[in-house]
């Protein structure tokens, strides 16, 4: 019983990972079809312009949105993010489903043009002058377009809240710190962090692109962060019930409130309307401050660690504006700090609910087979 028990679980398994090498393999002569002929002939630069690093990371990009999509069709589930544990197929696919697939797919696309570019500078500072023959490039873009559709094939089709965590957080650290290597003004940090989207530069276009997207998967992701099918199911008549309902409710508006106003960091740059960029970044901090007071209602079995971080952030927070507001901190720190604080939250805020959510759908799964056992063992009494 056990090894079958055991063969089931793998199959699903195996069939994935079938599935990912076939997507790679696609991904490789698609890629493989279209550099050759663009590199007959020359040798090209590791990186810079007309380089195999910048061809890559295009086709990188591509691949991944692609990769992605097609592997949440493979689950015939259609176009949702993910399913939760123990959600039935559902029978409709709703227009904001599809948008919210659509934006983690571009987060996957964004993680990896950027990922593939920063790997390119690396590479060519580390081969100085060197240039690679067009064989060599076509079959090196073939090769890293195969990892990239492979790679995100099997993250579309594991894609759970918890995993969302995870690629919110290399989506971020990733396009902030591209924007950061690549600031024409290696000095920027001597005005604030919002310098960085202010000038006609990728830097600029990376910090504003990430933030916005960022703020696009905050936005999507509160409404299965806060989903209360699973954490609140409806309940006649009970007062406790309806009141965690009611908090879910308030935590999902923080969130989406969060992920617009972050989003808005990203539209509005400073030197496009400093009075929307200013209200969405401190719009953004007391929203944050909200939620953390908020969730400790909306999911009450999380773990006393879980508020004690939040209420720590929270004062850390305070600590970095009282430490600005006295002169001790430059701006550039105190938002530094301030966003760092409010991401991290929101990434553990991600994996403790998935982690609810999980046991939650697992309690009503096992809780009839339970139920049946018991009425039969009193029968037989």
């Amino acid at each position: 019983m056990g090894d079958t028990v055991g063969q089931m679980r793998r199959t699903p398994l195996l069939k994935a990972e079938g599935a990912a090498i076939v997507a790679g393999a696609a991904s490789f002569v698609l890629a493989g079809i279209v550099a050759l002929p663009l590199f007959w002939g020359r040798d090209l630069p590791i990186a810079g312009p007309d380089s195999v690093g910048q061809f890559v990371a295009y086709a990188g990009g591509i691949v991944a949105v692609l990769a992605y999509v097609v592997g949440r069709l493979w689950m015939r589930d259609g176009l949702t993010p993910f399913a939760a544990p123990g959600e039935r197929r559902r029978a409709g696919i709703s227009p904001v489903d599809v948008f919210d697939t659509i934006a983690i797919a571009v987060a996957h696309g964004v993680i990896a043009l950027l990922g593939w570019l920063v790997l390119g500078t690396v590479l060519a500072d580390g081969f100085q002058d060197a240039t690679v023959y067009f064989l060599s490039a076509s079959a090196l873009a073939a090769t890293a377009a195969a990892v990239t559709g492979y790679a995100v094939f099997l993250s579309a089709v594991n894609m759970s809240l918890m995993r969302l965590s995870t690629v919110l957080a290399a989506f971020v650290i990733v396009g902030i710190l591209t924007a950061m290597l690549s600031a024409p003004d290696p000095h920027w940090w001597m005005l604030h962090l919002s310098a960085l989207g202010m000038t006609q530069s990728i830097s600029s276009l990376s910090f504003n692109l990430t933030l916005i997207i960022a703020g696009v998967i905050v936005t999507a992701m509160a409404r299965y962060a806060t989903d209360t099918r699973f954490l609140a199911p409806a309940s006649e008549g009970d007062p406790v019930a309806d009141r965690r309902r009611a908090a879910l409710i308030r935590v999902r508006v923080g969130l989406i409130l969060i992920g617009v106003l972050l989003a808005g960091v990203g539209l509005f740059p400073l030197n496009v309307s400093q009075v929307l960029h200013n209200v969405s970044a401190v719009g953004m901090v007391l929203v944050f401050s909200l939620v953390v007071f908020w969730v400790r209602a909306a999911l009450p079995e999380a773990p006393v660690a879980f508020f004690v971080l939040g209420y720590v952030f929270f004062a850390t927070i305070v600590a970095v504006l009282l430490f600005f507001v006295v002169g001790y901190y430059v701006l550039t720190a105190t938002e530094l700090v301030a966003g760092v604080v409010v991401f991290a939250w929101l990434i553990v805020y991600l994996r403790v609910s998935g982690a609810v959510g999980r046991r939650s759908s697992a309690g009503r799964l096992e809780g009839p087979p339970l139920a049946s056992a018991a009425g039969r063992a009193q029968r037989s009494e």
